[in-house]
């Protein structure tokens, strides 16, 4: 399994949990609605910044490194 699969198990148990925990207790609708429209933002967001990195390159540093020795 990639690192990628494992974060996205346990990001999806996580919220799971989570969720089923905000369930157990009474709270009022408005309260509900509002973790669940930070958890749609949050996502949005994440998915821009995959869209971006994605856009721009690779995620790896390239160095070049000389055959030449520098001598002092």
């Amino acid at each position: 399994m990639k690192t990628g699969h494992i974060f996205v198990i346990s990001a999806l148990v996580i919220s799971g949990t989570f969720f089923g925990v905000l369930s157990l207790f009474n709270l009022p609708e408005s309260v509900t609605e509002w973790v669940i429209s930070d958890i749609i933002l949050g996502a949005v967001l994440y998915v821009n910044y995959l869209v971006i990195v994605m856009g721009t390159g690779s995620s790896k540093s390239r160095v070049h490194y000389s055959n030449k020795k520098v001598t002092a």
